[in-house]
């Protein structure tokens, strides 16, 4: 077999394996760096991205590097999430240029740009006002990429939204668990806009970029278009056979529920069912305009109607539902 082409961190993740099964079955040779969990690839090195003496080895012979790793929301500590969110992904991405690789992929997050409630459909240089030590961590990062010169190594950074898919276990889970369970409340008005990003939209979109010479900066991934609140709530209480609660709850109402629910849940040391960071993402009218990714020639394989509903069929096939 040849040389590994992409170097791809966080294999063991929902991200990064797929990415590793996607290249997999392309016949494109892959390198992986495995940390806590076991990895599927090519060639598999063992070892931690804040060890940043080791990152200049992972990257010999490398093509293309896709950062999928990260310390994921949420966050027990700011500056934890500092050292492997944002310093060891400076540190990997200069390991990559002075190895000569031709394109740093970087997976951040909508949470770099931060949820605002009428901000409507958002681009890439919109303010960003991340809220949680998690998002802090991924627009330090960003910062920190677009500030650096990177010579002939091409850095790409890829902003998603909530991503689902298969074995997807996090918010998407929480939110179809919700609904299934029936009586599902649709938060304020409802037809606040809201982007959704399946698996496989993601893992193509990386391929795109680490391949589409005019791909730089920062660009924004999502399933097209962009839902409600409503609209994905019918999506899945229809997919789960469940009912949606008839009419709407007003915001105020919602809020107060929210921090009684917090009060209640966080000496416990367990996050509530609804919290008022949920809120906010669940309510704003925040999504993510794609079309700087769609100019550049990329379509989005896998309609959020088709996503979502294949999503549900599996849980249950799992029994997570």
């Amino acid at each position: 077999m040849s040389d590994p082409r992409w170097l791809v961190t966080g294999g063991g993740g929902l991200i990064g394996g797929r990415l590793l099964e996607a290249l997999d079955d392309a016949g494109v040779p892959a390198r992986a760096l495995a940390h806590r969990r076991p990895v599927r690839a090519a060639e598999v090195i063992h070892g931690d991205l804040r060890d940043a003496g080791a990152l200049p080895a992972l990257c010999q012979g490398i093509d293309v590097v896709a950062h999928c790793a990260a310390a994921l929301d949420p966050v027990d500590s700011e500056a934890e999430a500092q050292r492997i969110n944002c310093d060891a992904t400076l540190a990997l991405a200069r390991a990559a240029k002075d190895a000569g690789c031709r394109a740093f992929v970087f997976l951040s997050s909508q949470a770099a740009l931060g949820w605002r409630p009428d901000a409507g459909l958002v681009g890439e240089d919109a303010p960003a006002t991340p809220t949680t030590a998690y998002g802090r961590s991924k627009r330090a990062a960003e910062e920190g990429l677009l500030a650096e010169p990177w010579g002939s190594t091409r850095v790409v950074i890829l902003r998603p939204p909530t991503v689902y898919g298969p074995g997807e276990r996090r918010n998407f889970l929480a939110l179809c668990r919700a609904i299934a369970r029936g009586g599902f409340p649709i938060l304020g008005r409802g037809d606040n806009r809201m982007s959704f990003c399946h698996l496989d939209n993601l893992i193509a979109a990386i391929r795109f970029v680490a391949e589409a010479e005019p791909a730089r900066g920062i660009l924004h991934v999502a399933d097209e278009p962009p839902a409600t609140l409503a609209g994905a709530a019918r999506i899945l209480a229809d997919a789960a056979g469940a009912r949606l609660m008839p009419g709407r709850v007003p915001l105020s109402v919602a809020r107060g529920l929210a921090g009684a629910l917090e009060a209640a849940f966080t000496p416990l040391g367990r996050r509530p069912p609804l919290d008022r960071a949920r809120l906010t993402t669940l309510t704003s009218d925040c999504a993510l305009d794609t079309s700087r990714l769609r100019a550049l020639g990329f379509r989005p394989p896998v309609r959020f109607e088709d996503g979502a509903r294949e999503a549900v069929r599996r849980y249950r096939s799992e029994g997570a539902l």
